[in-house]
């Protein structure tokens, strides 16, 4: 049965985890063409943590009103495009890029660009289509399960620590922390230190650039999505 992981992804210690808020699209990406018998590389354990946040830090009250916002208008919106870059650097660099529309509740099309190899798929209820770019469009004979993209992303917002707030025109800037066990909910790394993340929320409270800068092992991971389109993309349909 075709796998989901593009061939050639290198097995650093880093989990390759690109658009990580976006449906755990790395758990479950496409193969450069459909081929039988083969599975994903496994993933390198990730490190735990060596500390964390502390419980009695304090925390922004603006802040935390800003996240509570972005959560209910995450929460609100059905659909929006997405434009995902996970750069890995250490002992094995790379770069994959992600981007794609998302209407929940139906399903997600995205473009993967890794090592040098293009991918496309549509996921939607009950069939999963993959095609190497260029390339035929093949249909998998075991659907990938659709599951709500913005589960990760509100992951995210909900276990931010020691938040603060800043405008930066007519958008406002959160920074936090993430401590390991809330990066692990999220589907991200879990370095020895919590990961820095930076979420820029629009004057609707959309959330429109989310950062997070971890570590796996030797390697630094950093994950920058940018979302848009909001409400706006059109119903996914199957490509063959």
């Amino acid at each position: 049965m075709p796998t989901d992981m593009p061939t050639g992804t290198p097995r650093t210690g880093a989990r390759p985890t690109v658009a990580p808020l976006l449906l755990s699209l790395t758990l479950a990406l496409v193969a450069g063409t459909a081929c039988s018998g083969s599975s994903a590389p496994r993933a390198a354990a990730t490190p735990q943590p060596t500390t964390s946040a502390s419980a009695s830090a304090p925390t922004d009250d603006a802040a935390s009103v800003a996240l509570a916002r972005a959560e209910a208008v995450v929460r609100a919106t059905r659909s929006f495009t997405f434009n995902a870059t996970e750069v890995l650097s250490g002992d094995a660099s790379h770069a994959t890029s992600v981007r794609g529309s998302v209407v929940r509740g139906q399903g997600v099309s995205y473009v993967l660009v890794a090592n040098g190899r293009t991918s496309q798929v549509v996921r939607i209820a009950g069939a999963t289509y993959v095609r190497p770019v260029p390339g035929r469009w093949s249909k998998l004979r075991k659907p990938r399960p659709v599951t709500d993209p913005a589960g990760t992303l509100l992951a995210v917002l909900r276990g931010l620590t020691q938040p603060s707030v800043r405008t930066d025109g007519a958008t406002k800037v959160v920074d936090g922390s993430l401590p390991a066990a809330a990066a692990k909910a999220a589907q991200l790394p879990a370095g020895p230190t919590p990961a820095r993340v930076q979420v820029t929320l629009d004057p609707a409270g959309h959330v429109t650039k989310l950062v997070v800068t971890t570590a796996s092992g030797s390697t630094q991971v950093t994950l920058t999505t940018s979302y848009a389109g909001f409400g706006r993309v059109r119903p996914l349909k199957p490509p063959v």
